[in-house]
């Protein structure tokens, strides 16, 4: 399974997952696009500062075997990646357009206006189906746990 590796640190335990904290920017300093990406001025602006994620146990390291405090690696599959940017971006997005097509013939002030609105509507409608599935979208994959952290980014935690 492909995907995006990030570290993070275990803050709690369940029976097959558990809770990792990680740096909210740190994929994003990483990341070649980062110049021209709204997602990391947005992140800079305000996600600053720790997020956590709930990771299942993985093929190679199991939720049993995690201890608080450790240092781990999750991995976000790709297709949660791309999933997860259609729903978030395109269906806004396509409901907006829709709307502004709709209301063309009205002319340009109302085509505009039903842009905004089918764009405000789209992220409402994501905001409660979120909700309704715990946080998640349909079709999305939960983090997984891939290994325990390098010693080397232990290290690298610990000095800042």
């Amino acid at each position: 399974m492909g995907g995006v590796t990030e570290p993070g640190t275990v803050v709690a335990l369940e029976p097959n997952a558990v809770w990792v904290e990680a740096d909210r920017s740190a994929a994003c300093g990483r990341c070649a696009a980062r110049a021209g990406c709204g997602q990391g001025a947005l992140s800079a602006l305000l996600q600053q500062g720790k997020g956590r994620v709930r990771a299942l146990s993985g093929e190679m390291l199991h939720a049993s075997s995690c201890q608080l405090g450790d240092e781990v690696m999750i991995e976000i599959p790709d297709s949660t990646l791309l999933g997860g940017t259609l729903w978030l971006y395109g269906a806004p997005l396509m409901l907006g357009t829709g709307c502004s097509l709709w209301a063309a013939s009205w002319g340009d002030v109302w085509a505009a206006s039903a842009f905004c609105l089918g764009l405000l509507s789209g992220f409402a409608i994501l905001h409660q189906v979120s909700r309704r599935f715990q946080g998640g979208l349909p079709g999305m994959a939960e983090p997984r746990l891939a290994s325990k952290a390098p010693v080397q980014h232990v290290e690298l935690l610990a000095k800042q």
